[in-house]
């Protein structure tokens, strides 16, 4: 089984509900081979972190850049959001080392597992943001994903 303590001394976040943490972890293929966890998938934790996600990122980029227009700085949040940033992010952090995935679903290390890589770290913002609230959030979003942000605006990805 993973341990997934290791994953928060590596992100300095440690959680009051341990199940949330490795929920956040969970692909729905997980589930389908393993169905008493008592857990659920990612899937709805996902859903709430993409919104704080867009939150944090679209705070950062109007205080940032304050003489950029709206449709700039739409550019911008897209550019940073996107899915492979995001997956790119999520190995970064070691993520993938914790992923609860099917059999056949842990062998695919092709697109869809940046699929899923990118969904984990959305989940896992939702459920930082569920346990610890949006200071804590938004300091680990922060570090991981804004400082990217110069090198998008340079390279116009």
């Amino acid at each position: 089984m993973v341990n997934f303590s290791d994953f928060e001394k590596k992100t300095g976040i440690i959680f009051k509900d341990k199940d949330l943490l490795k929920q956040a972890f969970i692909h729905r293929s997980y589930i389908n081979e393993n169905t008493n966890t008592g857990l659920s998938h990612n899937e709805r934790l996902e859903f709430l972190g993409d919104a704080v996600l867009e939150l944090v990122v679209t705070d950062y980029l109007y205080r940032k850049y304050p003489n950029h227009t709206e449709g700039e700085l739409t550019s911008l949040r897209s550019a940073l959001v996107n899915a492979i940033i995001i997956a790119e992010i999520a190995t970064d952090c070691g993520m993938n080392d914790f992923l609860l995935l099917s059999k056949g679903e842990s062998k695919d290390m092709g697109k869809a597992r940046q699929y899923i890589l990118a969904n984990t770290y959305e989940a896992y913002v939702g459920a930082v943001y569920m346990d610890s609230g949006y200071e804590v959030v938004n300091k680990f979003i922060t570090e991981t994903l804004l400082p990217h942000t110069d090198e998008i605006v340079s390279k116009k990805l």
